[in-house]
């Protein structure tokens, strides 16, 4: 009876916490921030289909025929967005650490009743209902605000307790109270196995795009590659089988991308993907002798079989 007392009272006892947050540490959390809530994933996919659109209009704008009149400000505000939106977790993480810095250092206690931080100038009781779920990363626990935009979160890094087997106790204190953010991606509940299936058909559908591109590019300069069944010059379309070649490569990489984290699907993109770029590299056997052309509106292949460019 004794020894189940004094157990009972060790699980009891609160989690105690002491530390100042870094900045690399409110960069991190705001990151776990941002993959748990549905406005954080939506401005990513913003993010990733703002580079992609700036990217494939500037490669047609180059390949077209007014490619000299391409409006490259236009692109360059693109990429200082992009800049801004991938820095600003950065930046936003240095202001917070420069409003946590007044406070100084923080202690604190973690139990099932809830979270009690202290600092020099102020201090704070958190009950759990506050709290509706928690993200993990490597150095540490991040605690999620119940709206669905996550606006206030808590910091709690891993290294703010005294033993390392704290941060199993304060992990299962955790585990009681909250839901974890990335409980839809453990292995084997229902919706990672939906999502793998759907990153899989993603994966070989990207990979049939990579293909299908590929061919396009190899079949676009076959006027100007045959001159003895296409005689005399030939609208120059190497520039834009040049950008199916990129775009293709893109769909390669991006197949693989999806299946990075899968081990079985990642070995068959693999293995798929590199049949997929030998086509690619088929194709660009063929145009690659052409882009010297690629300002000029029309080509021709010599006798010899070097190409002629022509500007009119």
């Amino acid at each position: 009876m004794t020894e189940g007392r004094e157990t009972d009272a060790v699980a009891e006892r609160p989690v105690e916490l002491a530390y100042r947050p870094t900045v690399g540490e409110w960069a991190s959390a705001l990151r776990a921030r941002a993959r748990s809530t549905g406005a954080g994933r939506f401005q990513r996919r913003a993010l990733v289909w703002t580079v992609a659109v700036s990217t494939v209009g500037a490669l047609l704008s180059a390949a077209g025929s007014g490619h000299r009149d391409t409006r490259w400000p236009l692109y360059v505000g693109a990429l200082a967005f992009v800049a801004f939106m991938t820095a600003a977790p950065s930046l936003q993480a240095r202001r917070l650490h420069r409003l946590a810095e007044r406070h100084g250092d923080i202690r604190g206690t973690v139990d099932d009743t809830g979270l009690r931080l202290a600092t020099a100038h102020s201090s704070a009781s958190h009950d759990w209902h506050l709290y509706s779920r928690y993200a993990e990363t490597p150095e540490l626990f991040v605690l999620l605000s119940a709206d669905k935009s996550a606006v206030g979160f808590v910091v709690l890094p891993k290294r703010a307790v005294a033993d390392p087997e704290e941060v199993d106790r304060l992990r299962a204190v955790l585990d009681r109270r909250l839901v974890r953010a990335d409980a839809a991606e453990a292995p084997g509940s229902p919706q990672s196995r939906g999502r793998a299936v759907g990153r899989g058909a993603g994966s070989v559908g990207l990979l049939l795009l990579g293909l299908l591109l590929f061919f396009f590019a190899f079949a676009a300069v076959q006027r100007a590659a045959h001159p003895d069944r296409f005689p005399g010059i030939q609208n120059n379309t190497a520039p834009i089988s040049a950008v199916m070649l990129g775009l293709g490569a893109l769909a390669v990489a991006g197949a693989w991308w999806l299946v990075r984290r899968m081990t079985t699907m990642r070995t068959v993109t693999i293995v798929l993907a590199v049949l997929v770029l030998l086509a690619g590299g088929a194709a660009l056997y063929r145009v690659g002798p052409m882009l010297h052309c690629w300002g000029s509106d029309r080509i021709a292949r010599g006798p010899e079989g070097a190409y002629v460019c022509y500007g009119f």
